[in-house]
């Protein structure tokens, strides 16, 4: 994971791809190894004025997403 200083507040998503992983990765969700060779979600943004990209298991990432939506709906 890369943190880096911005001007923007807030949460903004730039751009998520999925990657075959050419070196180890630690998913940002569960913490455990993203192994070199599989697929995983990159997702890039800015979060509070800061600029974020983290790898995340094609699994976690979805878990994560399910569990945003559902969040929203309850507001």
């Amino acid at each position: 994971m890369g943190i880096y200083h911005t001007d923007t507040m807030g949460d903004h998503n730039i751009a998520k791809r999925i990657h075959k992983a050419k070196k180890a990765h630690k998913c940002c969700f569960c913490s455990k190894p993203v192994e070199k060779g599989t697929k995983y979600v990159k997702t890039v943004g800015t979060f509070d004025g800061y600029f974020v990209s983290n790898a995340w298991h094609q699994r976690c990432h979805s878990d994560h997403v399910g569990y945003v939506e559902d969040q929203r709906r309850k507001e």
